[in-house]
């Protein structure tokens, strides 16, 4: 007759793809002792230190997946690998890719451990067998450096098209994890810049919180996403316009205007406006975060001069 903890070692085992950890079994009631006469009579292969797959079990990409996963608590399967368990085209990477917090990542054999600073809870899907995947928007960000600006625009345009995650969630993602160093902000930008829906999705939320203080402090109702033709042939969209007084506003991201290309873009495109008689203020998301009742009583100061 079995003890209680072997039933329970089994069904654990059923239904975590044979993979187990010392930790595990001790709280099911199994003593190091059992732990080590198990291994000594094969019944358990060690997949990693204190990581355990049964012998009755294949040893396989997934057992090592959940190896992994059982072996760091904070480890996630992400980039290419995470993809493939997406089933994402485009994804043929044959290592197996683990994500972990900088300072808790132990060398992982078999496996590329990528250390990052920043790995979120909407980042994380954990799978009823142990598994832990970066979640889909997530796992096109880390994977964008390694299969490059087409495959990733491939990619994307899947996850669309099997509503497996909206654009918006997209370029929400990229907000949060974009950094000029960080892989696949560079690719990722790029993609999102070629969609045409970029600009509108990435300045809503900034936009929702302007027209609350322009409302707020009683100013004109601006238009928005405002078309204009610049006198070099240019045709652009004005974040906020009022056509009347020839006021602009524009909502600067970081992300998207930190780099000297994009600044010089800026200041360019400014300096058309005000050559046709129209005013250009600028606002980032610093001064929506900390200072947007200034920013915009600034804005109700140029309207006033300009119906004057």
């Amino acid at each position: 007759m079995s003890v209680p903890w072997r039933r329970s070692m089994d069904a654990w085992l059923s239904s975590h793809l044979g993979i187990i950890t010392a930790s595990k079994l001790v709280e099911l009631g199994c003593s190091d002792r059992n732990i080590r006469s198990m291994v000594d009579r094969q019944e358990f292969v060690v997949m990693l230190p204190g990581v355990y797959r049964s012998a009755q079990w294949p040893c396989n990409r997934e057992q090592l997946m959940a190896a992994a996963c059982g072996r760091n608590p904070a480890a996630l399967i992400g980039f290419t690998t995470a993809g493939q368990q997406w089933d994402l085209r485009k994804m043929t990477d044959p290592r197996l890719h683990v994500l972990i917090h900088h300072g808790r990542s132990p060398e992982l054999e078999g496996v590329v451990v990528h250390r990052c600073r920043q790995i979120d809870a909407i980042d994380i899907v954990q799978r009823s067998d142990g598994i832990r995947l970066t979640s889909p928007p997530r796992t096109l960000f880390d994977s964008a450096g390694m299969i490059g600006e087409s495959a990733t625009a491939s990619v994307m345009e899947q996850l669309l098209n099997e509503r497996r995650c909206t654009f918006g969630t997209i370029t929400d993602t990229v907000t949060r994890l974009y950094h000029p160093r960080r892989p696949g902000s560079t690719t990722m930008l790029a993609v999102i810049r070629s969609r045409p829906a970029w600009r509108t999705a990435m300045q809503s939320g900034l936009e929702t919180l302007v027209l609350e203080e322009i409302a707020r402090q009683g100013l004109p109702v601006p238009t928005t996403q405002f078309p204009i033709g610049l006198p070099d042939g240019i045709d652009i969209a004005i974040d906020f316009a009022w056509p009347r007084h020839r006021v602009a506003l524009e909502v600067d991201h970081p992300a998207w205007h930190a780099g000297a290309l994009e600044s010089h873009r800026d200041k360019h495109r400014d300096r058309k406006l005000v050559s046709i008689g129209w005013s250009a203020l600028r606002l980032t998301d610093i001064d929506v975060a900390h200072g947007l009742a200034e920013a915009i009583a600034d804005v109700a100061v140029v309207l006033r001069a300009r119906a004057a």
